[in-house]
This record gives structure tokens, C-alpha cells and sequence, in this order.
């Protein structure tokens, strides 16, 4: 488990009440089988969330709007979505962002995709893409800030604690 990466999480909400107990994350063979699934390279900063709270967040995050955690999805749903999000990437004439293997892993406001590229040569950068305007730009979030602001922006705001499990 990467501390630092919780505690860094957590600093922005600190009032959280958040279990470590909880807190679960995918083995290496796991995540060998996430990348040949979604055809991504797992490295830096999504690794580490992945090996550290990719299935459990022990509080840390509901189920928005992190792609990770929602639990209606399913893994043919979520494959799905992935591909379609690669196709309008394509319908956009992007194409050279799909050789560096994008991997969605938000969406707020129905409309705007975030996501990372997971075979370029920063992988830990956020892109945002606008699904109204049809743009694409890099935000000034690496994966872990913009973790962090999920914490801050949507954690904060429910209505109700989000249950350890």
C-alpha cells in the first residue's frame, strides 16, 4: 500500500473519516490481466493507485465520478465504454492519441471525459475531453491531483459519508 499516496489524498480533507483496513488494491498478475483487457501500460501513478486502492478506497471516494468505483458497472460495460470513448477519439480525427493508449478514468458533468495516456511519455498528465466542444487539452492535473480534487470537489459534498466498502 502507498501511503504517501493516501496521506496526500486524504490532506486535502483531513476530517475525512477514512479505514485503512479497507483499503485494497490489485496484485501484479492483476494488473498484468487489467492491461492486456484495456490494451494500456500500467505504470507511475495509476499503478500505484491501482496496487493501492483500485478496488476499495476505504472512504477516500464514492462512485462519482471516478470510472473505477461505480458499482453498476460492469467489466463488459466498462470495456465498452473505453472502446466507444477510443472511437469518439477517432470520430475527432485524434488519431495519434490512441497509439499512446488512452484510459478513461472520470466523468463529470456527463460531458467531460478525463483520462490519462498510458503509453506516452507522460503518463501521469489528465486530459480533459470535451464532449460538447469536441476538444481535447491537457489539464494541470497529474493523476494524483486530480484524485486529490475528486476528494476535495465531490467527497466533500455528500450528502452522506461514503461507506468504507
Amino acid at each position: 500500500m502507498n501511503i504517501r499516496l493516501i496521506e496526500f489524498l486524504h490532506s486535502v480533507y483531513p476530517e475525512l473519516p477514512i479505514d485503512v483496513s479497507y483499503m485494497r488494491g490489485y496484485s501484479v498478475d492483476e494488473i498484468q490481466k487489467i492491461e492486456r483487457l484495456y490494451d494500456i501500460e500500467v505504470k507511475d501513478q495509476l499503478y500505484d493507485f491501482l496496487t493501492s486502492i483500485g478496488r476499495c478506497s476505504g472512504g477516500l471516494f464514492g462512485d462519482d465520478p471516478l470510472l473505477f468505483y461505480r458499482n453498476q458497472k460492469t467489466i463488459r460495460g466498462s470495456i465498452l465504454m473505453q472502446s466507444g470513448m477510443r472511437e469518439e477519439l477517432s470520430a475527432i480525427q485524434q488519431y495519434d492519441l490512441l497509439d499512446k493508449k488512452p484510459f478513461f478514468i472520470a466523468v463529470e458533468s456527463y460531458t467531460q471525459y478525463f483520462f490519462v495516456l498510458t503509453a506516452s511519455v507522460t503518463p501521469n498528465i489528465i486530459y480533459q475531453y470535451d464532449e460538447n466542444e469536441e476538444i481535447i487539452e491537457a489539464t494541470e492535473w497529474d493523476l494524483n491531483s486530480y484524485l486529490r480534487h475528486i476528494v476535495n470537489a465531490y467527497t466533500r459534498h455528500y450528502d452522506l459519508n461514503v461507506p468504507f466498502d
